[in-house]
């Protein structure tokens, strides 16, 4: 059985200001926000949503904000008529719902090689 969603996307290209812009798409029942993008991007192939993704859950990927909250995409069922999809915050924005997930790794590394620096400087009384 299909399930007709109304998705709210928002669309950005670096330095401009962002858009929200609404597709009516039909999926299977059970499908996932995933299949969701993969349907929408038929119809519209200016969308970036991902360069790769594992559909298992295991590379984040497909990491990005679905009503509000972090989720990965082909883990995350659709189970309403409407959904808002947005870009991880935080990484730097390349296009649409498509960041740089490795600029984000790569500053997070940094931060928590930083702050382990900071805890390993305890002194231990023998």
């Amino acid at each position: 059985m299909a399930l007709k969603v109304t998705c709210r996307i928002r669309r950005q290209m670096p330095g401009e200001s962002p858009r929200w812009v609404d597709y009516v798409i039909e999926i299977v029942e059970g499908g996932t926000v995933l299949d969701l993008l993969r349907a929408i991007s038929r119809r519209d192939q200016g969308l970036a949503f991902t360069t790769h993704h594992c559909k298992v859950g295991v590379c984040g990927g497909c990491n990005l904000l679905v009503d509000g909250r972090k989720r990965l995409a082909c883990r995350t069922l659709v189970k309403s008529s409407s959904i808002r999809l947005e870009p991880l915050p935080g990484a730097p924005l390349i296009q649409d719902l498509l960041v740089d997930l490795f600029a984000r790794r790569k500053k997070l590394s940094i931060e928590i090689a930083e702050n382990a620096e900071k805890n390993i400087k305890v002194k231990y009384k023998r």
